[in-house]
């Protein structure tokens, strides 16, 4: 059975487990650690980035995308490329676009208010491992909550972009469903999951395997409310009801 190397909160990690799911493919998820995962990943990938599916042959696929292109290829049953050159580069240039607009925007904005709350990040960052994992992030984890704000928040400059940039991108998407309940094509595919994973922080839908909780900041939760009658947020949901 092929392990998958996860943050349990990720959602770029929730896109890659989704389609496995999906597809009805077995494999382990494993939680790694933000921070400590660096030593574990480069042994194994060129990169530092999660997810990394992992076969027992020693064949190592990393990155969502990539994983997803791999299952399909192996894995004909509930295809979520679509067969044709035209549909495949859709969903590549949706996938592209709102893991960038969607994804890491949301991920700065989310961040930059939450990581003053040690025992929410701790959760995330630490659910399903083992106790003596979860003392070991009590050792770093001042040092890797300035790491993250420097690397995925940067300034307070940078959050007020992304939040321009994630309501022009949520407008964006509203109008692409109104035309059709699918992004690319007349069928769920790899679009439909990857925007909806994205937007998993953002909605928190029930059938997603991490235990959400309460959201502990009123900026954060006041973000989240915002947005959450949006006609996204509703497809959202209803993906997730459909299809997860």
């Amino acid at each position: 059975m092929p392990k998958l190397l996860i943050f349990p909160h990720s959602h770029f990690c929730e896109k890659a487990r989704w389609a496995l799911d999906y597809k009805g493919i077995s494999y382990d998820p494993v939680a790694v650690m933000p921070g400590l995962h660096l030593k574990t990943i480069r042994k194994i990938a060129p990169g530092t980035s999660v997810p990394v599916l992992v076969y027992e042959d020693g064949l190592v696929i990393q990155g969502s995308s990539e994983i997803i292109d791999q299952i399909d290829s192996i894995y004909p049953n509930r295809q979520l490329s679509p067969v044709t050159v035209e549909g495949r580069q859709a969903c590549t240039d949706i996938e592209t676009e709102m893991d960038e607009k969607l994804g890491v925007n949301i991920r700065r904005i989310l961040y930059s208010t939450l990581l003053d709350y040690p025992a929410f990040i701790r959760q995330c960052f630490t659910h399903s491992m083992p106790v003596y994992k979860k003392l070991a992030y009590g050792m770093i984890a001042s040092k890797l909550n300035k790491r993250i704000y420097d690397v995925y928040v940067i300034s307070p400059a940078k959050v007020t972009e992304a939040k321009k940039a994630f309501d022009v991108a949520m407008d964006q998407m509203a109008k692409r469903i109104e035309q059709s309940p699918y992004l690319v094509g007349e069928q769920f595919s790899r679009a439909d999951l990857s925007v909806a994973a994205m937007l998993s922080l953002l909605t928190q839908p029930a059938e997603h395997p991490f235990p959400w909780g309460d959201i502990p900041d009123a900026k954060a939760q006041a973000f989240c409310d915002h947005y959450r009658e949006h006609p996204v947020s509703l497809w959202v949901n209803k993906m997730y009801q459909q299809y997860r």
